[in-house]
């Protein structure tokens, strides 16, 4: 009979069939004895290795369609009508299709890990060695694989907890349907404690990072110590609750008012699960292997760029050393970095330099022109401003929507274009990984969690740390130290926040950030107003200047240049800028913005043209009818579109961006509805035990 048990498709078979399946090199793994499987470390890793391989896609699925675009940092390429993923990431404008696949994989596939975990625990608790070395509180290869395990069903409850709200919750294997005959809902509060609590006691028996070859490419006990840490920090703020659950005995804070069937709380205690994050966030950075946070650039003159050189590593498919963990990706794999969440490229899907890159997670223009010190080094490195031609040559960005070199401002942390040894074989390839985490997202955490338990000198060291490398010597003591000193209470918390956009935007993690600081409806509105703004006064006037000193002009003067005549010394694409830079230097078209190019080992590969683009005017309006205007243009440079772009397509930037909560929402206290919908199929195998919630339809 079909209960729970087909909407997690193949979780719940049998034994054998489960955590063997797909995995062993063996004809027919239903016939084969569990105690084989496990009979030595080796045969464990192997199915170990099959849950990493089903994390690698899953995690991409709802990561693609809604983290790494819906945020106040980070938007979608496209019309808003063009794709039904914008509306779960617009917050609901109107309905939804339940049975789209992504969020209907992304259950069934965490419930498929889930259940795998449990299986290797289980066997891992039963073998002599694993219960030796608990007794001696000593870790061996048996108690790691067993925290690998328990790292994988943690991670998971996360994720569906993110973006499910309260979900099914079991912490035991399932070998048949009776099992699942009562399984419900469990408050995630329960599940919160529950998994926390028994990453507690297999952690310390895990290897750090750099201990027994153990890399960030697998779960380690530094990832572990940072696992508990973030459950406890998402079980500490705001969420989207439902208003028909009993969650007692926990009690809540409520922002604004009762919508969608749900209150958006925290709960009253949550002091003591930031107090929990505090103590074991300073675990990982007191004690984190291997990992540490990158604060210098060791690359030689030129490049002095601390920031960026975390990235490098992952572009020259190195293991970073700022990672806790990267999903670990092959040549000839799929995978989305960059293809997805780079810096686009038009080549074609094949024999290109680089192939195509679509671009799907882009960086909101009112963020980067806005948000971004202009000597803070992250912000050429967050952003691009030019795409890659995929034939050796740039082209400036197009807000019109669409992809590749159009919808807007793009992520410049991953471009194939700056990798030692570019894949040019195929699009989609790179063999690039995706770092999940890392330290200064870490460090920032625990920023956070120490300032809202009262520890504001915790808070302070670990803040600077990390935007310490976003700013030279020179700039050290006004935008580093007397920034951060200045600030105490509630605007230390939002700083920090601030601090964690500015660090993170492009990587998918700004948007539940926005969600647990409670802030989600403010930020908003607030960058819902800023881009009308912005566009008004572009509309108007030509340009629009933010609090920051920085301008966004209609236009922007170009023109193509050969970089080699330039200067034939520069590597453009790989360099910093340097600091200061004034606007009559000759390299200041080339070099401002910085981070950009096609590559600087062109001279095998591209004609001798090298079409890179010369920009004034990117930063700091130029009237055309001014003599600087008229100079550049007598230079060589043309008016080219720019903003005009965001004035055309008003509604794609501003109603239609988190076109589900509409202005006024913000004053009238209404909830953000983020929760995705349960699926048709588990709705109708659950027989009851599953409802539908927020507001979500429940017919197909």
């Amino acid at each position: 009979m079909k209960k729970l048990l087909f909407l997690m498709l193949t979780v719940f078979m049998l034994i054998n069939t489960s955590c063997k399946e797909d995995f062993l090199d063996v004809a027919n793994p239903s016939s084969v004895d569990e105690d084989f499987v496990f009979g030595d470390a080796s045969e464990a890793r192997k199915v170990l290795a099959g849950l990493y391989d089903i994390w690698h896609d899953l995690d991409k699925r709802l990561f693609y369609d809604i983290s790494s675009v819906g945020s106040d940092s980070e938007n979608h390429p496209e019309f808003y009508a063009s794709q039904g993923r914008h509306i779960p990431e617009g917050l609901f404008a109107s309905e939804y299709d339940i049975n789209d696949g992504n969020h209907r994989d992304t259950w069934n596939e965490a419930y498929l890990i889930i259940n795998r975990s449990n299986i290797i625990m289980e066997s891992i608790a039963e073998k002599e060695e694993y219960q030796s070395a608990v007794a001696s509180g000593k870790a061996n290869d048996y108690t790691h694989i067993y925290g690998e395990a328990m790292c994988h069903r943690a991670t998971n409850y996360k994720m569906l907890i993110r973006y499910f709200g309260d979900v099914p919750y079991f912490d035991y294997p399932i070998r048949n349907t009776a099992q699942t005959d009562t399984l419900g809902y469990t408050m995630r509060d329960n599940i919160y404690d529950r998994e926390i609590a028994a990453l507690k006691t297999a952690v310390p028996l895990m290897y750090r990072l750099g201990e027994n070859n153990v890399t960030a490419e697998t779960f380690s006990g530094t990832y572990g110590d940072q696992l508990i840490a973030r459950l406890a920090f998402d079980a500490a703020g705001f969420q989207l609750r439902r208003s028909d659950f009993d969650y007692s005995p926990v009690t809540f804070e409520q922002k604004g008012i009762e919508g969608w069937g749900a209150k958006y709380v925290r709960r009253t205690d949550y002091k003591e699960y930031y107090k929990t994050a505090k103590d074991y966030y300073l675990k990982v950075v007191n004690n984190p292997g291997s990992a540490r946070l990158i604060e210098s650039d060791e690359r030689g003159t030129g490049f002095n760029n601390p920031f960026q050189r975390n990235f490098q590593y992952i572009l020259d498919l190195e293991v970073s050393p700022e990672s806790i963990f990267e999903c670990g990706y092959t040549r000839t794999q799929n995978s989305d970095w960059p293809y997805s969440f780079g810096r686009p490229s038009g080549g074609g899907g094949s024999n290109a330099f680089p192939c195509k890159n679509y671009g799907q997670g882009r960086i909101n223009s009112s963020f980067y022109f806005g948000d971004f010190d202009s000597s803070d080094m992250r912000r050429d490195v967050t952003a691009c401003i030019t795409a890659n031609s995929g034939a050796a040559t740039e082209k400036l960005i197009n807000f019109s929507p669409g992809s590749r070199e159009k919808g807007g401002l793009a992520n410049n942390k991953f471009d194939e274009s700056r990798m030692a040894n570019p894949y040019t074989v195929k699009q989609r390839q790179s063999g690039v990984n995706w770092q999940q985490v890392r330290m200064a997202n870490v460090m920032l955490n625990l920023a956070y969690a120490a300032a809202e338990t009262g520890d504001e000198a915790t808070a302070k060291t670990y803040f600077k740390k990390v935007r310490s490398r976003a700013f030279s010597a020179a700039n050290q003591a006004t935008k580093v130290n007397a920034y951060v000193d200045g600030m105490s209470g509630n605007a230390l918390l939002r700083g920090i926040e601030q601090e964690l956009k500015l660090e993170l935007a492009g990587e998918g993690i700004t948007r539940f950030d926005m969600v647990l600081f409670g802030t989600m409806p403010e930020r908003i509105q607030n960058m819902r107003d800023t881009m009308k703004a912005m566009i008004d006064g572009m509309e108007a006037n030509g340009y629009y200047s933010f609090p920051n000193g920085v301008d966004i002009s209609s236009y922007v003067y170009t023109k193509e240049v050969n970089i080699k005549d330039v200067d034939g010394s520069l590597n453009y694409l790989t360099t910093q800028t340097p600091e200061g830079l004034s606007e009559s230097d000759p390299l200041y078209p080339v070099l401002v913005p910085g981070w950009r190019g096609t590559s600087d080992l062109w001279s095998d590969i591209a004609d001798t043209k090298q079409g890179h683009i010369a920009i004034r005017g990117m930063y700091k309006y130029i009237d055309p009818a001014s003599a600087e205007g008229l100079a550049l243009l007598a230079d060589g440079y043309s008016l080219t579109d720019w903003g005009i772009n965001l004035v055309n397509n008003r509604q794609q930037y501003t109603d239609d961006l988190f076109k589900g909560y509409p202005d006024g929402s913000f004053a009238a206290g209404v909830p953000p509805r983020y929760i995705m919908p349960l699926s048709g199929d588990a709705l109708r195998t659950s027989k009851g035990l599953l409802t539908q919630g927020y507001g979500h339809p429940s017919a197909e």
